[in-house]
């Protein structure tokens, strides 16, 4: 038997978990009262026990802190989250101190139960280590749900009609009415454990119980009632808008899109293996980013240390002076790269610097700065922030078995072949909470995040890379480029280098492999060295890519295709020399995709641009291509959130009227004309993010075409 899965029900105040035996899949219910915390004396407490829809107030002993000793405080168990929230915003405005009021009701059952997802729960296997690397997984019955409205072209909205509903290898079409009546029942005959989708809750979903709900027609997809699907939004991160749409949760099965970013880097196999470690339900879970993930990681081992989890957190940052701010907030080590072209170029990374360094040196909010360690001798570098040397901090004891696991994995991947894909997805997943475990660290509102801690582990970046560069000189390597956690170096034996820093440092030194050739290129602007935009050919024959156009996501097709070109052109040279020989062929190249254009030969599929909105187009102060792609969708009466992406081709990139400057993708059809003069300029634009290290600019590859009747 098998934990497939666990929800909380609000209104009846019950956990269903959700019970996988051989081929059936059977509901356990219990009713549950999370709890949640207030500071306060015995007079509070007999007032919140007055409160209508309280179950209980005592007091407890918990820390409030993760440095801090247990402590009387209030636990109150209430009927509802609303009743929760309602006790929370009075007892706020009163000054109280509150904790745990927003945890996940669901993931609080399963670590008072010492339960995960996915669990084996026999008898004879009760709950084997979540963290365990060899496991048994349930025989799960898997099957893709997709829906196709009859109206194959154009703007499809939630009022075209329904074509055909495909469930697995079944497809069932006909009169929209009864199509909608049977694939209830469809589905409970074949009983999935698993529905995955593509897209399905931006799309799938919605689509279905619109058009059900125009009929009056009850669907129920899982094996019970439905839970109400939570609304799409808009968030910021990292510096850009992305938009979430509504996540549509089953009762007792599960439903999985593959259009989530959780599982297209993991699959079935590494959302899987996440759940079961962070105790965060499978659906739940493939809708949420990986930061969530760490955060739960790091909550349940507070919880399990017995700390609460303050409500509103925004821990201030300590005072600093000018000199002060100006030597700790300085991020990562960058090393321009040299501009142009390299041979036998060797790549070094550090594996997973950052939360390496968070563990080898005990970076957590209560160990930095603590107070009872003023005088240890584990100080950050440059800052001179001390450490603690009496205790082990939260995030060190959370990032440890994180690390180790992705290790393993990645040696199990070269170990067992025939295993490698399913090894590949649990790595990477794990690969990614790791990244944005350091991100966290400076992020105000995280619930275990601290600017200093964000400030310690670049500091210590900082070093690391300058003592691994100090020791490539002393060793006669030249440094090429440096960035963060990688270097770019050509000598003699860098494997010797790697084992060199990998004991002075403490942190493993990966060499990823020699480079016949690389070109490090320039910034347009400036000239000088661009960060990370280079291209090269390494001995084993791998072309390796990062920041030119073919790399984004919002570049045609078109200029995809032409600079996969000439990259596999330029690939095929084994050193400078047969490099320089083959750039005449990889302006060829570039001849043949601008006659094309100019002579509106292309495909217009292979036109279509792509953009990720960043505002409501009432905030647009100005009119572009993406506020007519707007206004396009507008006439055709859908909203366009800040966050989603759009697809247009540009048709006359100099008309001030929307519905001639650009047509969006999805009324594009044959008789569609693209503006030629301006996807020329694109090409050219390409090209010279390649060639401009050797001179070609783009006016000197315009006159290149011209001059060969392009």
């Amino acid at each position: 038997m098998h934990l497939l899965d666990v929800q909380y029900d609000n209104e009846e105040n019950s956990i269903t978990c959700w019970i996988k035996k051989n081929d059936r899949c059977l509901p356990v219910s219990e009713i549950y009262y999370p709890d949640i915390y207030v500071s306060g004396n015995s007079e509070l407490r007999y007032l919140i026990s007055t409160i209508p829809g309280v179950i209980s107030a005592c007091f407890d002993n918990k820390k409030t802190h993760l440095s801090g000793p247990p402590e009387p405080i209030i636990a109150v168990k209430a009927r509802n989250t609303e009743i929760i929230y309602e006790i929370a915003g009075m007892l706020e405005e009163r000054g109280c101190m509150l904790y745990n009021i927003d945890l996940n009701p669901a993931r609080q059952y399963l670590l008072l139960k010492n339960m995960f997802p996915m669990a084996n729960i026999d008898p004879d296997d009760y709950m084997a280590d979540r963290y365990s690397m060899d496991y048994t997984i349930p025989d799960l019955k898997i099957m893709e749900l997709s829906v196709k409205p009859k109206r194959k072209h154009g703007i499809i909205t939630m009022d075209e009609p329904v074509g055909s509903i495909t469930l697995g290898e079944t497809i069932i079409e006909g009169n929209e009415f009864e199509l909608l009546c049977n694939i209830s029942g469809l589905i409970a005959k074949e009983d999935p454990d698993i529905i995955t989708t593509n897209g399905g809750d931006s799309f799938d979903f919605p689509y279905l119980y619109r058009r059900a709900g125009k009929y009056g027609i009850l669907l129920q997809l899982g094996r019970r009632k439905d839970k109400d699907p939570k609304k799409g939004r808009s968030y910021f991160s990292y510096g850009r808008i992305f938009y979430k749409p509504q996540g549509h949760i089953l009762s007792g099965r599960l439903h999985l899109d593959r259009a989530s970013f959780m599982f297209k880097e993991g699959g079935l196999a590494g959302l899987i293996d996440l759940a079961r470690i962070t105790g965060i339900p499978m659906q739940e879970l493939s809708r949420l980013s990986p930061g969530s993930a760490v955060t739960a990681l790091q909550v349940n081992q507070a919880q399990r240390d017995g700390v609460l989890v303050p409500w509103k957190r925004n821990l201030a940052e300590n005072w600093k002076t000018a000199l002060e701010l100006m030597i700790a907030d300085r991020g990562a080590l960058v090393i321009e790269p040299h501009v142009g072209l390299h041979e036998n170029a060797a790549e070094l990374d550090f594996a997973s610097l950052f939360p390496n360094i968070m563990v080898n040196h005990n970076i957590s909010p209560e160990t930095v700065l603590c107070g009872c360690c003023r005088d240890s001798k584990q100080r950050v570098p440059f800052t001179g922030y001390n450490i603690c040397e009496k205790r082990l901090g939260l995030i060190p004891r959370v990032l440890k078995p994180l690390i180790e696991r992705r290790m393993e994995f990645k040696k199990r991947i070269t170990e067992f072949p025939d295993r490698a894909e399913e090894y590949e997805m649990k790595q990477n997943l794990l690969k990614w909470l790791l990244v944005t475990s350091f991100g966290y660290m400076g992020y105000n509102k995280a619930r275990f995040g601290r600017i200093e801690c964000y400030e310690s582990i670049t500091a210590y970046g900082r070093e690391i890379l300058l003592q691994t560069i100090d020791l490539a000189e002393e060793m006669g390597f030249e440094v090429l480029h440096g960035i963060v956690d990688s270097l770019w170096v050509k000598g003699n034996d860098p494997d010797r280098l790697c084992r060199r820093a990998s004991e002075r440092i403490g942190i493993r030194l990966e060499h990823k492999g020699v480079f016949k050739w690389i070109v490090f290129l320039p910034n347009r602007s400036n000239g000088s060295g661009a960060l990370n935009r280079y291209y090269g050919v390494m001995t084993n024959g791998k072309l390796k890519v990062r920041g030119i156009e073919m790399r984004r996501s919002d570049t045609p097709a078109l200029i995809i295709h032409m600079q996969d070109e000439m990259l596999l052109c330029l690939s095929r040279a084994d050193d400078a020399e047969g490099f320089y020989r083959l750039i005449p062929e990889a302006l060829d190249i570039l001849r043949k995709y601008s006659r094309r254009v100019l002579k509106g030969e292309c495909m217009i599929e292979d036109m279509i641009l792509t953009a990720r909105i960043s505002r409501s187009i009432q905030d647009y102060r100005q009119s572009n291509n993406n506020t007519a792609a707007i206004r396009q969708f507008q006439k055709e009466g859908i909203t366009i959130q800040p966050g989603q992406s759009i697809r247009y081709v540009l048709t006359d990139h100099a008309s001030k009227s929307y519905m001639k400057r650009v047509k969006i993708a999805q009324l594009v059809d044959e008789s569609t004309q693209y503006d030629r003069d301006k996807y020329f300029e694109f090409l050219l634009r390409a090209a010279e993010s390649m060639l401009l290290p050797f001179g070609y600019t783009k006016d000197v590859l315009t006159n290149s075409t011209r001059s060969k009747d392009c």
